[in-house]
């Protein structure tokens, strides 16, 4: 179930990656964030009472806050290098990042792999570096290849320290999340971006990135609380290939012979880890 619950994750997160991409295009970043985040408040809400927490400590709640801050910084790179870059470029060297460092950390603090579980791992990274590698050779600044990294070692320190929550707790730990996310990425909008505002026209990009964003959190969140953190984050970290699939569909981009290979040894390592 954990395994599910990290393949729909990694979905939700490539359609809000291509929805807050969009929307960051045209309005400020960390904006975009915030009120991405905030909107987004509804769907946690939902969750909370649809899924009652059986209990819920301090620690769950200090955990929860503190991978907010490393969302914050992941979700709020990532906008800036999506705003400045294309989504194909970005989203798959941040996913690179994200998927590595908590198997790192899952191997070196005594968690083990199956053999057809390592395999499948190995190959889903390999899919993901092959996306970035293949990208990367085509365009990516230094600045924008720190941003997107530094935006991924966001997202692994939300997912390593969501994982230490206990599975009882529920949701609530992505309260804490929020009540961190959420008033960062206004600070930082007032701040960097002051004289950027967002308008209407762009509302419903932003709602479906806020929206999305929250639906892949609850997931996350759920199937770390019960599966291993290195192949749930592995999972997890599929998502540019949705975002490339939506931006083929949507923006009429073309898959390379290199992103359909991953694509292909992205599905084999699914096939694996859910063995």
């Amino acid at each position: 179930m954990s395994l599910l619950l990290a393949l729909g994750g990694a979905i939700f997160y490539g359609a809000g990656d291509f929805a807050g991409g969009f929307a960051s295009k045209r309005f400020p970043a960390w904006g975009v964030m915030a009120a991405s985040q905030t909107i987004g408040l509804g769907a946690l809400g939902a969750g909370l009472i649809l899924f009652p927490a059986d209990n819920v400590t301090t620690a769950d709640i200090v955990w929860g806050a503190a991978a907010g801050i490393g969302g914050a910084i992941g979700i709020g790179l990532l906008y800036r290098a999506l705003a400045e870059g294309t989504m194909a470029v970005v989203s798959p060297v941040t996913a690179a990042s994200t998927g590595a460092i908590p198997v790192a950390v899952d191997l070196a603090t005594g968690g083990g792999l199956g053999l057809w579980s390592a395999v499948g791992v190995v190959l889903a990274l390999i899919a993901i570096f092959a996306i970035a590698w293949e990208k990367s050779q085509r365009r990516l600044e230094p600045r924008l290849l720190a941003m997107a990294l530094a935006a991924g070692i966001g997202f692994a320190l939300f997912f390593i320290f969501i994982a230490q929550t206990s599975e009882e707790s529920g949701f609530w730990p992505l309260v804490g999340a929020r009540a961190v996310t959420i008033p960062m990425g206004f600070l930082l909008h007032r701040i960097l971006e002051p004289r950027i505002q967002l308008d209407a026209s762009g509302l419903k990009w932003v709602a479906a990135a806020g929206l999305l964003d929250m639906g892949a959190n609850l997931l996350i969140a759920a199937a770390l609380q019960r599966g291993p953190l290195g192949i749930v984050s592995v999972l997890s970290s599929l998502y540019p290939i949705v975002t490339a699939v939506l931006a083929m569909l949507l923006l009429k981009e073309r898959l390379s012979s290199t992103q359909v290979l991953a694509v292909a040894l992205a599905m084999v390592a699914v096939v694996l880890l859910v063995l």
